[in-house]
């Protein structure tokens, strides 16, 4: 049997809508700094638009718990 050990930091991944405004779509743990922050590097890279959209995505932290 394997023990789960806790995560130590939090992205939360946050959807935005033009006149609607921001919440909290989703949240993924990760297990150290380092894989949190490539993450938000990576996810983020897929906003490069000269403009902002009316919805988009993005993904905030890295927090630790």
């Amino acid at each position: 049997m394997q023990i789960e050990r806790p995560k130590a930091y939090r992205v939360d991944l946050i959807e935005h809508e033009r006149g609607w405004g921001s919440k909290v779509d989703d949240r993924i743990y990760f297990d150290n700094e380092e894989e949190a922050k490539e993450y938000i590097r990576k996810y983020n890279a897929k906003n490069d638009k000269p403009y902002v959209p009316d919805w988009y995505m993005t993904a905030e932290g890295p927090y630790k718990l």
